[in-house]
């Protein structure tokens, strides 16, 4: 049987800290907390399960932080979890039946990061999880920090639940405060940083700046095929946002260079042609969109709804403007199906009614 440490990094987590370790407990084998600077009491909830809690002098360096917990595990798999993640009763068996017959040197999980009214994840992406503990896992960028997968990889159904509390307040220019802090600093920017410093600047209101930074990492050799998609979706939005269409639609078109069609991009492109009263287009976009493959195995950040909800909401405008009035509510009603709650599915009532 494989033996796991799992190493987390906190800060001010009282509230949530203790929900993650009670899962915890029934799979890992060690529990390391490394704690970055609370001044709560999330040191004395953590010491309620382990004897293993440290202190890490914040550096705004996520990756260093992360290191520095992984360096105290004593096992032959190292895991991380945030302390706002949950893991359900029978994801923790499905941890615990992987321990008995390990079979790689990398297990990916996967990470369902936003939800429904429902409950049902609407946002999910494949995540490094489960590694073993040697020197090749290493945590690598001071901010949106990963692991690169190596030896043996295996993408499991083992899903983790990210579940901060409404309430939670952060900064909303911490992370571009951190790139800045570490530019400054001297620090060089690979693709995947410069996609994600492009993206805060964009969040923070800098579009033109951010706009620039992913553009510059399209042709570093380093550059991963998924965050060039990525990039492209994030730099056609905000060109978008601002006008540009044309120049949005060159980025939604430049992205098929890189791989097959994502829902998003398709949607995007509907949502232009929609915009120009281009019904006919907007249609076979959003009919594409429907008929697109869920890439978050290849790592792409998966939105189920793009896949099927977004694009029968916009379906059923589309053909209603081309008096295709039954395909219409077709339409809607497979939406309805879908999220019957939703403020455009709602809205369209009034046009077709409940089945």
């Amino acid at each position: 049987m494989a033996l796991i440490s799992l190493c987390m990094i906190v800060k001010n987590e009282e509230k949530v800290l203790s929900r993650c370790l009670d899962a915890a407990k029934r799979f890992a084998d060690e529990i390391i907390v490394v704690d970055t600077g609370s001044e709560d009491s999330t040191r004395d909830v953590a010491r309620a399960y382990t004897d293993k809690v440290y202190d890490f002098e914040w550096n705004c360096d996520f990756s260093a932080a992360r290191n520095y917990s992984f360096s105290k595990a004593e096992n032959e798999y190292v895991m991380w979890l945030d302390a706002d993640d949950v893991v359900k009763e029978s994801e923790c068996a499905k941890i615990v039946k992987w321990k008995d017959n390990p079979d790689c040197d990398t297990l990916y999980c996967i990470y369902d990061a936003a939800f429904d009214s429902a409950g049902r994840p609407t946002f999910s992406f494949m995540r490094e999880r489960i590694l073993k503990n040697d020197k090749r896992a290493v945590w690598k960028g001071f901010i949106h920090e990963c692991i690169e997968p190596f030896g043996q990889i295996v993408k499991s159904d083992i899903r983790i639940e990210h579940r901060p509390l409404p309430d939670k307040l952060k900064k909303p220019d911490r992370n571009l405060e951190i790139y800045r802090m570490n530019i400054k600093k001297g620090a060089r920017l690979g693709a995947r940083d410069r996609l994600y410093y492009g993206k805060e600047l964009i969040y923070n209101g800098y579009a033109e700046e951010g706009v620039l930074m992913i553009e510059s990492m399209l042709n570093m050799r380093d550059a991963f095929y998924v965050n060039k998609i990525e990039g492209l979706r994030t730099v056609a939005e905000t060109k978008h946002r601002l006008g540009d269409k044309a120049g949005a639609k060159r980025a939604y078109a430049q992205s098929f260079t890189y791989g097959a069609p994502r829902a998003g991009i398709l949607n995007g492109l509907g949502r232009l042609a929609k915009e120009a009263r281009d019904y006919e287009e907007a249609a076979l976009w959003f009919k594409a969109a429907l008929n697109c493959a869920d890439h978050s195995r290849e790592g792409d950040f998966e939105r189920v709804e793009e896949r099927n909800l977004i694009p029968y909401i916009e379906l059923s405008c589309c053909l209603w403007e081309l008096k295709r009035y039954e395909e219409a509510a077709e339409m809607h009603f497979k939406a309805a199906d879908i999220s019957p709650e939703h403020p455009s599915v709602k809205f369209n009532e009034r046009f077709f009614g409940k089945r």
